[in-house]
């Protein structure tokens, strides 16, 4: 192993295998994020090197930006000035989520192995949880930026388990929940998927589509859950609703009761919304994620009667069609990250241009609001790209 020393090390950097304490102490896992908490913990109890295998990852968002603002000469300049403020702000609030999603993972984690093993679960850990969400959802204005343009590792459940908390908290934060509400919403969401826990694996991460039988076996998931939350966990009614209903839709398609408009829960509504964005968005074993965009369009379009469209269109204001972290190419062929939404002109966001024609990075990003400069726009979303 070789060694680094912790003063080398930087935030938001990784390593293409684990850190080590010493030859036997994992202290940071392969490809996961550096962050100010892990090289303060290392500060505090004094350890001036860490050990690895493995080799620096480039971090694809180690992007360079002239922290020097200066003064605004015209109104064009004042315009990029604001915008580059906005990016800076935002990059302030992405090392906290990051820290928050990373401490979140093994809990969720170990929740559904522990329902899988039918071991107890501590109610508290998962109140817990959620209260953290609750709190850091409402305190981060850039918290779609934050989820949009996260690097997901792991069990795709778990991301997916985690990723329709954060949604779901957003909208019932649009719905102007009171905290104990959104904190009911919090809990419910994190234990969703529960059901999930007693699907055989052969059928839940199987990497090809399902056939019928396996389907029928995957849409007991919500009875499954439904019933660990109420008769193991001694759950109330109220937070075992969105594991029963998640999968109803509200032109009453959906299963396992066939319900539809206002006979589902409105938590059950507000998640479904939550729920289907996050399922479009993420990796599963049997496909490949949908682009941010194509997942909005699809749900404001071909598939806009199966949601309650109170909910999708509080979603939509704030997510937006291109949204924030999300890539786009221009008419220019120029690659550029949606880092503000326009609601009035949703199609020409504000946008932080990285790559030049010949997807070259550029040495300085260029901030562009595309409602304001009509000389080009955007012809697709695209999938993130390296820098």
């Amino acid at each position: 192993m070789k060694s680094i020393k912790v003063s080398e090390l930087k935030v938001g950097t990784e390593f293409s295998k684990p850190l080590y304490l010493d030859k036997d102490s994992v202290f940071i896992n392969a490809h996961t994020k550096i962050l100010q908490t892990d090289i303060d913990r290392l500060n505090k109890f004094g350890f001036k090197e860490v050990l690895t295998l493995g080799e620096l990852i480039d971090n694809k968002f180690n992007i360079q930006l002239d922290t020097n603002l200066g003064y605004a000469n015209s109104e064009a300049e004042f315009k990029t000035i604001q915008l580059k403020t906005s990016y800076i702000q935002i990059q302030k609030y992405v090392p906290l989520f990051e820290e928050i999603f990373k401490e979140s993972y093994p809990i969720v984690q170990s929740i559904y192995r522990k329902i899988a093993d039918e071991k107890p679960i501590e109610l508290n850990t998962i109140r817990d949880l959620a209260e953290k969400i609750v709190d850091h959802v409402k305190l981060n204005p850039h918290i779609a930026y934050c989820i949009i343009s996260h690097e997901i590792t792991g069990y795709y459940l778990y991301n997916q388990v985690l990723y329709s908390t954060f949604f779901a908290n957003l909208i019932g934060q649009l719905a102007d929940y009171s905290k104990p509400k959104l904190i009911e919403l919090g809990m419910s969401s994190l234990l969703a998927d529960i059901g999930m826990a007693k699907i055989p694996s052969v059928i839940s991460e199987k990497n090809a589509s399902l056939t019928e039988e396996e389907f029928k076996v995957i849409k007991k998931h919500p009875l499954f859950g439904y019933q660990i939350l109420t008769k193991v966990m001694k759950l109330k009614n109220s937070l075992a609703l969105i594991s029963l209903q998640h999968h109803e839709n509200f032109d009453g398609t959906g299963y396992p009761q066939k319900l539809s408009k206002k006979d589902i829960d409105e938590t059950s509504r507000i998640f479904t919304v939550a729920d289907t964005f996050s399922a479009f968005i993420l990796d599963r074993p049997w496909r490949k994620a949908t682009l941010p965009y194509e997942a909005m369009k699809s749900m404001i379009s071909t598939n806009n009667h199966k949601y309650d469209l109170t909910y999708v269109r509080l979603f939509l204001n704030r997510i937006a069609m291109y949204p924030t972290g999300s890539w786009v190419e221009l008419s220019d062929n120029r690659k550029a990250i949606v880092i503000e939404a326009n609601n009035q002109k949703p199609l020409r966001p504000s946008i932080m241009i990285i790559k030049d024609q010949n997807s070259n990075k550029l040495r300085e990003p260029i901030f562009v609001n595309l409602s304001d400069d009509e000389k080009f726009f955007i012809t697709k979303a695209i999938l993130r790209e390296t820098l």
